[in-house]
């Protein structure tokens, strides 16, 4: 009886040292399967770490990149805005240049030294001064007065005539400019002169205004006295007196 109970005892601890032996066996497939995948996930891990680093490279290229690109782009604007300056300034050159082309074809001889002294040109020559699209100069020296004729060949000298006076506002201006001097018989030289009867001024126009201190008077030849009201300041007077004098010319206006 105590026999059969051992044997019975050892199969059991045979029966369960084969199970133990099963279960460590089992254990062992499991270990070595979770070695294998810890060996898989190390090297995932690694692999994700070389992408990880390749991605902050790529990143950090493009972004070298970007910033090169965005300087590049604020360069480009940069040279347009001056690309676009430089073609507004050569479109107003050429817009100056034809407007003075245009200016200088309204003279017969377009007197360069006169307007454009040291290659810079101006509205009008120097001592002139202007009017709306004249220029002017008043002879006011205290000596040496000229007659008519002496006084429009000192003015074509200066490439211009004697002033033409062709309206209310002109005249004004020449008024306010001339001075009274020597006697009250004493002015300036305008380009107003007989010619068959007939009032001419230098341009072969025939003066409309006929402001006239003292009219029919035979003298053929006129000047502007200061004395008087505006519309009665031309005085007719012989070639041979001597005055002061007006030239005009157009303004270089471009």
């Amino acid at each position: 009886m105590e026999t059969n109970k051992q044997k019975q005892n050892l199969s059991n601890l045979e029966t369960k040292n084969e199970l133990l032996t099963l279960e460590k066996r089992d254990l062992q497939i499991q270990t070595e399967d979770l070695r294998m995948n810890m060996t898989n996930l190390e090297n995932q891990t690694k692999d994700l770490r070389r992408n990880m680093a390749n991605l902050e490279n790529q990143t950090e290229h493009l972004t070298a990149d970007k910033m090169f690109f965005e300087n590049q782009t604020k360069e480009m604007k940069v040279n347009m805005t001056i690309q676009q300056t430089q073609i507004e300034q050569l479109r107003n050159n050429s817009d100056k240049l034809n407007r003075m082309k245009a200016a200088i074809f309204k003279y017969s001889t377009f007197p360069v030294d006169s307007f454009c002294p040291d290659g810079v040109c101006q509205m009008c020559p120097k001592d002139w001064i202007q009017f709306n699209e004249s220029c002017y100069f008043f002879y006011n020296s205290n000596s040496l007065w000229k007659t008519w004729d002496e006084s429009r060949q000192l003015c074509q000298i200066k490439n211009s005539d004697l002033v033409v006076i062709s309206s209310q506002e002109e005249q004004t201006f020449i008024k306010s400019r001339i001075e009274h001097y020597y006697d009250t018989w004493h002015g300036y030289w305008i380009g107003l002169r007989r010619i068959n009867n007939n009032w001419i001024w230098v341009d072969d126009s025939q003066d409309t205004l006929g402001y006239w201190k003292n009219p029919g008077s035979s003298e053929d030849f006129v000047h502007v006295v200061h004395d008087g009201p505006l519309n009665q300041s031309w005085v007719q007077l012989r070639n041979g007196f001597q005055n002061r004098f007006i030239c005009e010319i157009k303004a270089f206006i471009f």
